[in-house]
């Protein structure tokens, strides 16, 4: 049903069980995994930017390698998260994006800003789980 699936993780627990979610699905169907995590953009200079990329990529290298996902399909990119992951979605030909959501407890429970941009703006299903 689905050939290739986006996974959004942050590098952390919490993205952890995301990816583990993501990669239950991606051998029920026999789909192709690409995981992606996106810093925010920030006004700083570009190469700080470059810091936080080269300090988070060895925690989602760790994260990815733990699924058996290959280096090849792990993205470290910079913008604005919601609109990147829609955007590399789009590109890689992503049928399914799978992110996770930090829902708070009590009436005005929200699912995150990331996690309704995307499932709001992509072009493809979205899969959202707790964390």
């Amino acid at each position: 049903m689905y050939k290739t699936i986006l996974c959004a993780i942050e590098a952390s627990q919490e993205g952890k069980k995301v990816l583990a979610k993501a990669s239950e699905l991606a051998k029920c169907y026999g789909s192709k995994l690409i995981v992606i995590n996106v810093l925010p953009y920030t006004l700083l200079p570009k190469d700080y930017q470059k810091t936080l990329q080269d300090d988070i990529s060895p925690k989602v290298e760790k994260i990815t390698a733990s699924f058996g996902i290959p280096l090849k399909n792990c993205l470290i990119k910079v913008g604005k998260p919601y609109e990147v992951i829609c955007k590399v979605a789009g590109k890689k030909k992503a049928d399914l994006i799978v992110i996770g959501t930090h829902s708070k407890k009590g009436l005005r429970a929200a699912i995150g800003s990331t996690a309704t941009g995307v499932s709001n703006n992509a072009k493809c299903d979205v899969t959202l789980f707790r964390i």
